[in-house]
Order: structure tokens, then sequence, then C-alpha cells
């Protein structure tokens, strides 16, 4: 009976070592990088601003590239994890929260919300195909962003324009500070080129709807 008291003792002895290293594990994990990929849109020309607001959707995604871990492409149909880094919120999260900046950093519309934050003429929604690093075996790494983005009327709820966005940056080296600064560059040339489009698409849209409204006047006053 003392041989078993004292194996029990020593069992119970073991049991609390182990869940006291377990906590202290648990309370000192790895260390983790956050990554917030800081984009600057520069202020456009008075003759570009709008009178109206636009409402941008957040972005849909497949399950892998909709949360914060920064994805690289090993070949065509393998993707993996960076180890130690995240993105500061999911992909998508981050893409609408940096494209409702930089639209707003423009000046060229009475505002910039997302859904259901204010009425809106048009609506961006979006896909977002291609969000990740490529490594090809080579010494360096490439980023690969790519957006499927329709331009959307709010009235009639029906899409005016549609276009496909890619954008690639070739980063020296494999380490987390040269990867983020690759975002950055494809982040902004991305955003760049969306403001444009969204500017020019919205305008010729709103000629077409003009246009087509003087013609049913004067088939009106024909009559």
């Amino acid at each position: 009976m003392r041989s078993i008291s004292c194996f029990l003792r020593v069992a119970i002895v073991f049991l609390a070592v182990t869940l006291v290293s377990g906590c202290m594990l648990a309370r000192n994990p790895a260390p983790m990088s956050i990554l917030a990929p800081a984009i600057e849109t520069a202020q456009r020309p008075a003759d570009d601003a709008v009178d109206w607001s636009l409402q941008v959707q957040r972005p849909v995604t497949d399950a892998m590239r909709d949360s914060d871990r920064v994805l690289v492409r090993r070949s065509p149909s393998r993707l993996q994890v960076y180890a130690g880094a995240a993105w500061l919120d999911s992909a998508p999260e981050l893409l609408q929260a940096l494209m409702i900046r930089s639209f707003s950093d423009t000046g060229s519309f009475a505002g910039v919300s997302r859904a259901g934050g204010m009425r809106t003429r048009y609506s961006l929604a979006s896909e977002l195909r291609h969000f990740e690093a490529v490594d090809d075996g080579g010494a360096d790494l490439e980023v690969v962003l790519a957006l499927q983005v329709n331009l959307i009327h709010q009235r009639s709820a029906r899409a005016v324009a549609s276009r496909s966005f890619f954008q690639q940056q070739r980063i020296q080296g494999k380490a987390l500070d040269d990867l983020v600064p690759g975002f950055e560059r494809a982040l902004h040339g991305l955003l760049e080129e969306l403001i444009d489009w969204v500017l020019e698409e919205s305008a010729a849209a709103d000629a077409r709807a003009e246009q087509a409204q003087e013609t049913r006047g004067r088939w009106r006053r024909e009559e």
C-alpha cells in the first residue's frame, strides 16, 4: 500500500509540472510579425472631383485567402503559409480598408463608405483571386495580386463596367523585410489603376444615361 501511495504522489507531481509547463508555453507563443501595408494616395486635381459617393463592398474570395495568413505559392496548385507572419486583418478586409482610404484620400468623391454606410450612386463589387507571393525556386519572390471588379449603379443594381486588375512585383530576396514593400508597391499600382478606372467608367455611364434620358424626352415630344 505504501508503494502504491508513493507512486500516486509521484504521478500527481508529474501531472502538475506538466500542466504548469503547458500554461507557460501558452503564455509565451512563438513571436508573430503583424503586417500592415501602408499605402499613400495623392490628392487628385479638383477637375477630377464628382458630386456623388462611392460604396466599396468587401471583396469575396476563397476560404484560403479569406484569412490573415500570408500565402506563398510554390506551384500552380500548391499554397503554403509564410511562417511567423500574419496580416493585420483578413486579406479581403485589409484590401477593402485600403480601397476606402485610397479613394477618400484622392478628394475626388463626395464620400466613400462600406456597404450600408451612406447613400451612394455607385458601388464596387469585387472578387479577390490572387493575394500572395510566388516562389519559383529561385533566390527571389514575386508578389501577385489579381482582382475582378464590377462597377454597379446602385439605383438600377446593374453593372455598368467590369474589369480584371493584375499586378506583379519582383522583389529581391525572400525575407519578410523584402516581402512587405513588394506588397505595398503592388497594392499602390492596383489602387491607382482602380481609381482611374472608376472615374472614367462612371463618367461614361453618366453620359450614356444622360443621352438615353434626352432621347426618351425627344420621343415624348414627337408623339
